[in-house]
């Protein structure tokens, strides 16, 4: 069986759009990720494709992206990352952006470098755009269209619609505009809440009477639910720390540095977190215990039917499964790391380079 495992690592975490759905002032710190911590990152990324764990999962499908909290684009060195990326013998390479940098000489850049696929944030236009991103609506449109035609078949620009609105006939004429300029792959989704970074109130989930039909549908499952997103999208901060995942913005749950713990070595952590739900999963909208409180108050406002709900029981009891047995086999190959010096909150944490 083949597993896919993205690898996001963040070229930066700063960004020159302000989208009122993004809590940028809730990250604690900001920077740009340096050759030499991409490098180690980048070894990781490598040491984790060539683990074998056991018989069942014959092969890792590790996918590396550059991603993270900011834009790709402001660090200079992101086609550098991109191209050793690639040279390294990954098949792929993704990247995300808003588009508003991607001129004529940086879409090059990252093509030649050879990006495989780019993620394109804009779910506004004209007007409505620069008072959502506080960017230049024009330019930012000219840069992703000459972008879709310099593209050839080895790159996929996929757009991704934000449904910040709540309105879904916007976003459906979103999609109408960019499929008229040759777009045929699409994100969709509605605003989260970045693990709790960003305050949404139908999000506050502790508040709703469902939540206690969510805990016994939990213990009922006779497991308790963990969020699979830790195990299949490992996080690497611009800092070179691991964090648990991509929505912990405020940077909470970091958990080792790349210059002294694999991939694996810190699975056991990210068990930890994901169990306990502290600090980041108790107000994460990915969290299962959320998710299904969300689902329950869906069902009985008729917005959703029970066989919705319970097959998203039936799932995360699966997924919760398969994440335990997971942290078991890497327990078998790697000591684990507990630095629990470094789980301080919104502390800048600095990776200690031995020379």
């Amino acid at each position: 069986m083949a597993v896919s495992i993205n690898i996001d690592i963040e070229a930066t975490n700063r960004c020159n759009a302000v989208c009122h759905f993004c809590p940028r002032d809730a990250t604690p710190h900001q920077g740009h990720m340096t050759m030499a911590t991409f490098d180690q990152s980048l070894h990781r990324a490598i040491e984790f494709r060539e683990t074998k764990l056991n018989d069942t999962i014959s092969n890792i499908q590790v996918k590396p992206n550059i991603c993270g909290l900011g834009e790709p684009l402001i660090n200079p060195n992101t086609p550098d990352f991109i191209r050793k990326i690639r040279d390294s013998g990954f098949r792929t390479c993704g990247m995300s952006t808003n588009g508003a940098l991607l001129d004529e000489r940086r879409g090059d850049a990252i093509l030649e470098a050879g990006v495989t696929s780019v993620n394109i944030n804009i779910s506004d236009l004209g007007e409505d755009y620069e008072r959502i991103y506080n960017l230049p609506y024009e330019e930012t449109r000219d840069n992703i269209v000459r972008f879709i035609q310099n593209t050839g078949a080895e790159c996929e620009v996929q757009i991704v619609l934000v449904n910040h609105r709540k309105d879904p006939q916007h976003t459906a004429r979103m999609e109408e505009f960019w499929r008229s300029h040759g777009v045929t792959h699409f994100m969709k989704y509605d605003v989260i809440n970045r693990g709790g970074a960003l305050f949404v109130d139908h999000m506050q989930y502790e508040k709703f009477a469902e939540r206690r039909a969510a805990e016994r549908l939990m213990e009922e499952s006779g497991r308790k639910w963990v969020c699979p997103v830790p195990y299949l999208s490992v996080f690497i901060g611009y800092d070179g720390l691991y964090y648990l995942c991509c929505s912990d913005w405020k940077k909470e749950a970091p958990m080792a540095s790349v210059f002294e713990a694999s991939i694996l070595a810190i699975s056991e952590q990210k068990l930890h977190h994901v169990t306990s739900r502290e600090p980041v999963c108790r107000s994460c909208n990915h969290d299962p215990l959320n998710a299904v409180t969300d689902k329950i108050r869906s069902v009985n406002a008729g917005e959703t039917s029970q066989a919705s709900l319970d097959e998203m029981v039936a799932t995360f009891s699966r997924e919760s499964e398969a994440s335990f047995a997971a942290v078991a086999s890497a327990l078998e190959f790697v000591p684990q790391i507990r630095p629990s010096h470094l789980e301080v909150r919104g502390k800048r944490l600095i990776p200690v380079i031995a020379t």
